[in-house]
This record gives structure tokens, sequence and C-alpha cells, in this order.
């Protein structure tokens, strides 16, 4: 049953269906394909008893290789579902059947991978590199193509991890070439396409993800009945789809997901997902709910609440979030584009030096990475700083890298976010006329995908009203304040949902009228709404993800 991934499609519901009818009957080796087609449909009580009773019965016919091999699949697939107590259980008895078979565990490839998995699992990476490389030569010794490519994938993720980047990737690559040759088992390819298409992903290897993606996804599709990758799969197939401006589609393929998985970590990627897509055409309520059952389910919801709370005019919120959520030091691609929203957000509202340094960190994580995506981010984030403190000189040369960049990855909503800078470069240096063919540009893209929000903001710099107003020194609360005005709030109103004195609302906005030289609240509603700081249409918000307009969303373990 171990079908190599270059052979005919695999019906995993009829093999289990036909096996199941007969189970008192089976034989040892029977048993052990009975457990591989109940793990492929995600029976995972039915695997766990047919591979254990497959181990005892292979031990009853003396075949204690085979044996070995059932329990180190049983401690395998349950570490890779997170269920690290069951996982060392088996692994225990993995090495107990190694003593008792004379075989020291130092020299078995199945127990070191096994090590190499848990010390990964345990941040151990150094060791776990070590044990990598121990488990690769063994496997390579022992002519094993499954345990190889296992080997070489848990070494590649270790080395990753300590930032030896080239040296990972090459192995991940080792690893898909493996597979499409057909060598290795569907048993093993499984967790090895996910793992490495994830590994992309986190890092915005966005060439790797989009071949091994679609490769990924031809494989599920070979295999009838399919359930611990498909969504996975999807997920990733959607992040894939969103970066090439398939919206629509990858909305499509989310949705499904969340109709069907069972897995919590696939599902708070997907409802994530279904948020990004929503806020950026401009769904606020769905969005909202989206991110708002991410977040149930332990998902990290920054920066996207965070720019959906911009989007709505609460910028005091959209700051906090990001700040909470880099403090929490997450995995390289959520900090990049952590830090890539902290930038815009700072700029927008006048804390230069704060946006300055998260684009000195994004550019380190660019230098350090090598990826073509994260070094556009990091241009367009240097651009944007240079932009915001008036040394307009130096933006244009760094926006065209990332635009090309940009165009290279068939990314079209970047690619149009990025050439709206441009044409605020072009009018910076005086040059009008190709302003507006950048805005014209980048208009056409955004309209094509819908991008209602990102729309609303190129209209207000095109006709020139792009000033933003902490430029004229507004604090986060004054900001905050001003927007509540805009609502029709009043002093005692404002007081209220702010948790603030009627006397220091009274203060806030003195500050506000004298700064924007507004002579009364009218005037200051009025200016709120030109530039984009009304909360008309804003979403009512829960406790869960904040109540006020400096709360910041509960980080989930």
């Amino acid at each position: 049953m171990s079908a190599g991934h270059a052979q005919s499609a695999v019906d995993w519901v009829a093999s289990f269906d036909e096996l199941a009818a007969r189970r008192d009957a089976l034989t040892a080796a029977e048993l052990d394909d009975l457990g591989l087609a109940a793990w492929f449909l995600g029976h995972e009580a039915e695997c766990v008893r047919a591979w254990d009773d497959a181990h005892r019965a292979y031990l009853d016919a003396g075949e204690t290789d085979a044996a070995i091999r059932c329990v180190f699949w049983l401690g395998f697939t349950l570490a890779d579902h997170g269920e690290t107590v069951r996982a060392g259980a088996w692994m225990a008895r993995l090495f107990e059947l190694l003593v008792a078979a004379g075989r020291p565990p130092q020299d078995d490839a199945n127990a070191v991978l096994a090590q190499g998995q848990r010390a990964f699992a345990e941040g151990r990476f150094d060791e776990s590199i070590g044990l990598g490389e121990r488990a690769l030569a063994l496997a390579q010794a022992g002519r094993d193509d499954d345990l190889e490519v296992l080997a070489t994938m848990g070494l590649g993720r270790s080395l990753i991890h300590v930032g030896r980047i080239s040296e990972g990737f090459a192995c991940m690559d080792r690893v898909m070439l493996a597979i499409s040759s057909g060598r290795v088992s569907d048993r093993a390819a499984g967790p090895a396409y996910c793992a490495i298409v994830a590994s992309c992903l986190d890092r915005w290897d966005l060439d790797r993800a989009r071949v091994w993606t679609r490769d990924l996804n031809d494989w599920c599709d070979a295999q009838r009945g399919l359930e611990p990758f498909r969504g996975e799969c999807s997920v990733h197939r959607a992040s894939v789809l969103r970066l090439m401006g398939e919206w629509d589609e990858a909305e499509a393929t989310l949705v499904d997901v969340c109709a069907r998985e069972r897995r919590a970590q696939t599902l708070e990627n997907a409802y994530y997902g279904i948020g990004e897509l929503n806020r950026l055409v401009g769904r606020r309520a769905e969005a909202e709910a989206a991110y708002r059952r991410a977040s149930e389910l332990g998902r990290e919801v920054q920066p996207g609440l965070a720019l959906l709370r911009r989007d709505e005019g609460r910028p005091g919120a959209a700051r906090a979030g990001v700040a909470r959520a880099l403090e929490a030091s997450p995995i390289p691609g959520l900090r990049a584009e952590l830090l890539a929203a902290q930038v815009e957000l700072e700029i927008e509202h006048g804390q230069a030096e704060v946006a300055r340094r998260a684009a000195s960190d994004l550019r380190a994580m660019s230098d350090l990475l090598g990826t073509d995506y994260l070094r556009a981010q990091a241009d367009r984030a240097e651009a944007r700083v240079l932009l915001g403190t008036d040394a307009t000189e130096q933006v244009l040369p760094l926006l065209r890298r990332s635009w090309s960049a940009w165009r290279e990855l068939e990314a079209p909503y970047e690619a149009a976010i990025t050439r709206v800078l441009l044409g605020r470069a072009c009018r910076a240096l005086g040059d009008e006329e190709d302003a507006q063919l950048e805005f014209d540009a980048a208009r056409t893209v955004l309209t094509g995908l819908g991008a209602v929000a990102d729309l609303g903001r190129l209209e207000r710099i095109a006709a020139g009203d792009d000033r933003p107003a902490a430029s004229a020194g507004l604090t986060r609360r004054e900001l905050d304040v001003l927007r509540l005005v805009a609502g029709g709030r009043s002093n005692r109103q404002i007081a209220t949902e702010l948790f603030l004195s009627e006397r220091t609302v009274a203060r806030h906005v003195s500050n506000i009228l004298g700064k924007l030289d507004l002579a009364n609240r009218a005037a200051a509603t009025a200016f709120a709404f030109e530039h984009g700081l009304t909360a008309a249409d804003r979403v009512p918000v829960t406790p869960e993800l904040g109540s006020s307009a400096d709360a910041a969303p509960p980080r989930h373990p």
C-alpha cells in the first residue's frame, strides 16, 4: 500500500471499507494497510488501533523490523498532529522494541528521527540538526527512501530555524525532487509536502510556495477520501491565490475548508484568511466576524485586525494591536507582516522614529532570509519612511525595485499599493503628470480587485488630500477623541466610551481645535471626514477584541 507519488490515484475509501469488512481475519500486513487507510481518511482512533494490532501481529510472526516501523509511524503521526503525550508513549515503545532486539537506538534511523522530531518540537534546534544529520546518514545506509525524506525534511526545517536558510531550503528542494520522482510512499509524501510548503510561506519564499503548493494540490487530488492534508493544502493554496490576486477563488477555497475541516490549527488559519479577504474588499462586518473566530481558535489576528481598525478610523487600536503582537516574538513570516504594517501605521500618524526602527528590522529580516517577497517589503517600508520624512530623492529607486519584484512575483495588489507610493514620490518631486499616471495604473488594478478601502485612500491621495492628521501634532488619544467628536458624541459620551473624565475630554477637544486651527466642533468633524478619520460604519466591538480605541485583542496561547 506504499503507492508512489508518481503512480495512479489511490482510493483510500474503497481500501478502508474492504479491509474493515474482514477486520478479524486480517494478517499483520493487512492490519498495517488498514491503519494507513484509516490515517488518510482521518479516522484517528481506528488508525491507532489498527497499527497497534499490526505491530503486535508482526511481533508474533517474528517480523521485528515491521513492528518497529508500525510503532514509529504511530508516534510520528501523533506528534505531527500535536499529541505529544501519546506520541511520547509510542516512541518509548519503539525504544523498548529496539533494546529487546539487541539494536542500539542510536544506530536505528527510526529512533534517531523520532528523537530529532521531539528536539525540534521542544525548541532544541541545534540538537535536532545533529540528530537529523545522523538519521539521514542511517536512512541512506539502509536505503530507506521514506526515512531519508523525513530526515531531510526535519533537518531542513531545523536549519531554517537557526538561520541557515540556504542550507535548509536546499534540503527542502531535495525532498520535493525525491517525492516527484516517485521513490517515496504516500505515507511519507503527505507530511513532507505540508511541512515544506508551510516553511516556504512562513518565510515568504513565494516562488517555492507557488510551485510546491501546486504539486501538493495535485497529490491531494490523487488521494480519494484524503483528510489529514486536504484542509491544510487548501489553506496554503488560498494564501498563494490571494497574493496572486485571485481573491474570489481564494475565498471560496477557505469557505469550503471551514465547512468541513476539524483541526483547529487549520481552521484558525482559514478564518484569518477569510478575514483578510473581506477586509480588502471592504466587507468590514464579515472581516470582524472572521477575525473573531480565528482569535477564538488561538490565531494571532494581527496585523489584519489592526488594518481593519485603521480603515474604521481607529488609529489608536490599530497601532496598539500591532505593537502588542510584535512583543510576542512571532515567527518570521508573521513578524515581517507586522513590521510592514507598523511602518505604514506609524508613518500615517507621525511617529517617524517608530516607523524607522520597524523598517530597519524588516530590512534585517530581508537580508537574513533573502526572499524576493521580503526584499520588496523592505524596499517599500524604507520608502514609506523616507516619504514621511521628506527625504524624497532616495525614494524612487527603492519603489521601482519593489514594484519590479511584485510584478515578477505576480502579486498585483502589492504592485498596485507600491504604485500609489510611486505617485506620491513623483508628486513630492514636482512631477504631477507622472504622479497621476501612477495613480491611474494603481486605480485600474485596485478597481479590478475590488479593494475598496485602498481605493478610497487612493482617491484622497490623487486629489492632493493625503496629509495625515497626526502631522498636525495630534496625539493618539486626541485622534480617538476627534473620531468620536465626528461621530456626534458629546463630551460626556466620549468620556464614558474612553473611560476619561469630562474635564479631560474637554481639554483634548480644546487641544485638537488649537492644533488644527479650527473654530469649533463642526469644523473638527469636517476635518475628520476629509481625512478618513470617521467611523460611521464601525462594527460594534465585543470585549474579546477590545472595547475601546486603545484596546488590543488578547494573546491566545
